[in-house]
């Protein structure tokens, strides 16, 4: 019987605790007496014993934070936002959209899908007389682009996007160009001598011209194929 008491307290204890926690006071007599109790004396004892403890302080409004506490939130927003910068121009997001990345070197690298076009609200250059020598840049993007004077010797273009791009003096010996697309620019550029443009998408009245120029010529020393062939110029 002494153990029915037992857990008759327990089960009260467990039954006010959310009075307890919204600021009531509940007396409930020691375990130790709980022999002595009947279930009607506690039901009795508990519903007397009930009341409201107005010491408890209504919770105060939130602080206004200091100027160290501004300085040092500011501070840390501007940790997050210039690594997240970073990490866009690494490639985990943005790319290289908009950014001037003119004189830079790009050779030698892996840039296989990234974006390298120029904002529309952007007026500065993108990329000129950076080097893309021998990079992978299988699917890039270069769509309006800036590329006066790039070179983009033996690098890996498949499927880039070339389109409304400045190409003027542009390096493109020996491109990989297969299946890429170009615009009017590629008659600006200084040299597509042993360059690769199997498939490659260009204007009609451009490829025209292109198939006049003397530096259309030579053999792609990856894919083997002849220039011209590849141009599919008579």
């Amino acid at each position: 019987m002494t153990s029915v008491k037992y857990a008759l307290c327990s089960i009260a204890v467990l039954a006010i605790s959310p009075l307890l926690s919204h600021g009531f006071h509940v007396s409930i007599p020691p375990l130790s007496l709980a022999s002595r109790i009947s279930s009607t004396d506690l039901s009795a004892s508990l519903k007397h014993d009930i009341s409201v403890d107005n010491s408890i302080k209504p919770l105060t409004e939130p602080k206004s934070p200091t100027l160290l506490e501004s300085s040092v939130a500011l501070a840390a927003a501007f940790i997050i936002s210039s690594a997240s910068a970073a990490w866009a121009v690494s490639g985990g997001g943005l790319d290289y959209a908009g950014i001037d990345i003119t004189g830079q070197d790009f050779s030698n690298g892996n840039y296989k899908g990234k974006d390298f076009t120029q904002a529309r609200s952007s007026k500065f250059v993108i990329a000129k007389g950076t080097t893309f020598a021998k990079s992978n840049l299988q699917g890039c993007r270069f769509y309006k682009a800036y590329l006066v004077n790039t070179n983009f010797e033996g690098a890996d273009v498949r499927g880039a996007s070339f389109e409304d791009t400045s190409m003027d003096n542009a390096n493109l010996r020996n491109i990989n160009a297969v299946g890429s697309y170009f615009g009017q620019s590629l008659l600006d550029v200084q040299s597509m001598e042993g360059g690769d443009f199997t498939d490659a998408q260009i204007p009609v009245k451009t490829l025209k011209l292109i198939c006049q120029r003397d530096d259309v010529k030579g053999t792609n020393t990856v894919t083997g194929v002849d220039t011209r062939e590849s141009l599919m110029c008579l």
